[in-house]
């Protein structure tokens, strides 16, 4: 090879489970037969973690996510699979990315495929190949759904793991000992008792392991749940005497109407919503109202919930809103006119209906998606095209909603904080999120300067492994408050 090629390796398999045999293609397998020709070719390989339970039927995958970045940024030439099929399944998606592995001279190599795309008839048998990837995808899915299916009929519940108050015993749920503490929980829930409450009783009642708490949408999530009244359901699918309930049907329906007479929190626009955090246990802090005295006046603040999953907050922080929002506002315009930040966030016509268009397409996949009737009435095939095109839809619209902003002009210091007033709350939110990690909140009493209590953190200032949801977050510990330097100069879009 004249040239030594830097390819990233991907590795992928769509559900691991218990499988084995010829159809198997294990981690280790790819990784050897990537090895095997990366030492033929003489080719660099960056190695990254195995996608494991990671369809192939969509792009959208967190690591080949990394793997496109880094060829975007010419930190790599391209990509190195075991066989077409690791790399996808969907013809559609497949073809587009190839597309953008070409604009970016980049090349993708299939060791047992043989694949050479720099030919016509290398191409060519490359779309035969993903045609055929996609049909047994199909299979599998129709073979998975049959499967389903039928699992549903003998009342077998499927998940990973058996829900609270229950064992699995042959694939079948059998209600254990802690089902007297969830009978307790519909008992009370249906009497009008607060999830914060019954999260409390269940702390006493059935304390989670390693120190954790039960927190409110914990709760939330066991009262919603179907298999306490003895039914197994899947998608459409539904058993309703699947098993040996632990509630009846009228005690579960008395729980739902409590559970829906409960007032929603946080519809009204806050201006640090998803970026504020209690610096005693680092997670994000909720808009919350509070009373004022005997005057029936309500004062909005923001609170730290004090019980999350991984433990209970040792210092739970609470701030007057209004007193938050107009620190952080003076703070960051402040930062704009000292130079610390060059803004390009003005939102101009052909961005917004952009956006707005890509928003439309987005919930109308979503909807289609999650609509079980659709896919009975088209057919596997005819739904999978539809659902194909509206992907495609949303691909396209977020590529020209990311060109638009690509080219937008710099809207300059003193034009940001002119129009600033002008801005709506969820405008002013979205600038913020853009320019900052995290605006951290110590507790206090009222009295003490809001400059010893609130710490801003800008974009690149924030810590990596702030608590998000959707991954494990360890246990709950402070946000270090050490003074920190400024960070460089940055662009917001």
């Amino acid at each position: 090879m004249a040239k030594t090629l830097r390819l990233d390796a991907y590795v992928r398999v769509s559900r691991v489970g218990g499988r084995s045999g010829d159809s198997f293609i294990s981690p280790e397998l790819q990784r050897e037969e990537i090895e095997r020709w990366a030492t033929a070719r003489r080719a660099s390989i960056v190695w990254h973690e195995p996608e494991l339970d990671v369809s192939g039927g969509s792009m959208d995958r967190p690591i080949f996510g990394e793997i496109m970045a880094r060829v975007a940024a010419g930190e790599s030439d391209g990509i190195v699979v075991a066989k077409l099929d690791r790399f996808a399944r969907s013809l559609v998606g497949a073809l587009a990315t190839v597309r953008e592995l070409e604009e970016c001279g980049a090349v993708l190599v299939s060791v047992q495929d043989n694949i050479d795309l720099s030919t016509p008839t290398g191409r060519a048998f490359m779309r035969i190949l993903l045609v055929f990837a996609e049909l047994e995808r199909e299979r599998i899915s129709e073979n998975w759904a049959n499967a389903t299916a039928s699992a549903i009929s003998r009342g077998v519940h499927i998940a990973n793991r058996a829900p609270f108050g229950f064992d699995r015993v042959d694939r079948r749920l059998v209600p254990n000992a802690d089902a007297d503490a969830v009978r307790e929980v519909f008992r009370r829930r249906s009497q009008g008792a607060g999830l914060a409450e019954l999260a409390r009783l269940l702390d006493q009642l059935a304390p989670r392991p390693q120190g954790g708490v039960w927190t409110r949408p914990m709760v939330r999530r066991m009262i919603g749940m179907r298999v306490y009244r003895g039914e197994a359901h899947w998608g459409g699918l539904s058993n309703l005497e699947a098993h040996e309930a632990i509630v009846t049907l009228q005690q579960w329906q008395r729980a739902q109407a409590a559970r829906a007479a409960t007032p929603k929190q946080g519809k009204e626009p806050n201006l640090l919503g998803g970026i504020i955090r209690c610096a005693g246990c680092r997670y994000l802090m909720s808009p919350s109202n509070v009373g004022n005295g005997g005057s029936g006046a309500k004062i909005t603040t923001y609170r730290c919930r004090a019980r999350h999953a991984a433990g209970i907050c040792p210092e739970p922080a609470t701030i007057t809103r209004a007193r938050a929002d107009r620190y952080v506002e003076e703070a960051f315009l402040a930062g704009i006119a000292g130079d610390r930040v060059t803004s390009v966030a003005a939102e101009r016509a052909d961005v917004a209906a952009a956006t707005e268009a890509l928003a439309e397409l987005e919930s109308e996949l979503a909807v289609f998606a999650a609509d079980a009737r659709a896919r009975s009435a088209l057919g596997d095939r005819r739904y999978h095209d539809a659902l194909t095109t509206r992907v495609a839809g949303v691909q396209s619209a977020q590529r020209e909603v990311d060109r638009l902003l690509a080219e937008a002009p710099s809207a300059g210091q003193p034009g940001l904080i002119e129009q600033w007033s002008d801005f709506s709350t969820d405008e002013r939110r979205r600038v913020l999120t853009n320019a900052l990690d995290a605006v951290v909140i110590r507790r206090g009493p009222a009295t003490v300067a809001l400059g010893d209590r609130i710490k801003i953190l800008w974009r690149g200032d924030g810590p990596d492994d702030l608590p998000r949801r959707g991954r494990d977050n360890g246990p709950v510990r402070p946000l270090a408050w050490e003074d920190r330097p400024l960070p460089p100069r940055m662009t917001i879009r």
